[in-house]
């Protein structure tokens, strides 16, 4: 019997069925709605994720993707608007719930708004512990999708990621590094928690937003038209440093309750980084007007 998670309309897609093509060539030969499966604006990422080829898809004749658990990585890929009998075709494709399994996840678009869809991720039945080499055509096909919604020129980290996984090579999180704009930064008072991860520091840099003064003596990044001023740190380790920052930070987790901020992805002077966004209301502190901390 074929459950579904009344959880999302959306699916989260990040292999084979980024391609519509590839779809609509499953969905032909078996008599199938293609059209049930519609592609949403923008690209979103999967965070604190990493591709995988661990599972071998007979179908194909080789490995296909999944997405395992992995703090500071990130996954690219597209959402869809699902409807109608989408849902059981995309069972059948992925052989749910045998083969691949239906998740909930949280998504962060370009603009760090938090989504959540319904993912597919590889049964602890069939995911096996070494290598699986991608089956013939299928870092193509994945490779076609990265083009034509313009992962590849946006974030060109993606395909880097994506075909390192292809070799088998566990890869460094291309999004190494923090954008950081308040009590963190070189010279303020809690800075000493962030030196031991940091191996570069670029000062004077830029991202999109504005910043609030807290109550707590702090600042809190917010939406908005405007720059605030912080430093990008290359931070290696960003597993340990996350752990550590996301305490700090009060992040308690994508999905769950309760955060004081939320861990988003950003870009400063073309390189990815993590920040973290305030949770709380907008009003809860006034406007930076300068978009700098130190010259509050």
């Amino acid at each position: 019997m074929r459950v579904r998670l009344l959880l999302s309309d959306y699916h989260f897609g990040y292999g084979s069925n980024l391609d519509l093509d590839d779809w609509k060539k499953w969905c032909d030969a078996r008599g199938r709605r293609s059209n049930e499966m519609q592609v949403e604006p923008g690209i979103f990422f999967l965070p604190d994720h990493e591709l995988d080829f661990h599972y071998y898809s007979g179908s194909r004749g080789g490995g296909a993707l999944d997405v395992v658990k992995l703090r500071g990585h990130a996954v690219a890929g597209k959402l869809f608007k699902v409807t109608g009998d989408g849902w059981a075709s995309l069972d059948d494709k992925e052989g749910a719930p045998s083969s691949y399994r239906q998740e909930k996840v949280v998504v962060l678009s370009e603009n760090g708004e938090q989504r959540t869809a319904i993912t597919y991720v590889v049964t602890q039945a069939k995911a096996e512990k070494n290598h699986v080499p991608p089956a013939r055509g299928y870092i193509e096909i994945v490779e076609r999708a990265y083009d034509h919604y313009g992962i590849t020129k946006s974030h060109p980290w993606a395909k880097e990621q994506l075909r390192a996984s292809g070799k088998g090579k566990v890869t460094k999180s291309a999004v190494n590094h923090l954008f950081i704009y308040g009590t963190l930064r070189d010279g303020e008072e809690r800075s000493v928690k962030l030196s031991e991860f940091s191996s570069k520091v670029y000062k004077d840099c830029k991202i999109r937003g504005r910043l609030i003064d807290l109550p707590g003596g702090y600042p809190g990044l917010i939406n908005g038209d405007g720059s605030v001023v912080g430093e990008i740190h290359h931070t290696p380790k960003i597993q340990n440093a996350l752990k550590k920052l996301d305490m700090i930070e009060g992040f308690k987790g994508y999905g769950e309750d309760g955060s004081l901020f939320h861990r988003v992805l950003t870009y400063s002077n073309d390189i990815p980084c993590w920040t973290y966004v305030y949770a709380g209301s907008p009003d809860d502190g006034p406007v930076i007007e300068s978009g700098d901390w130190l010259k509050r």
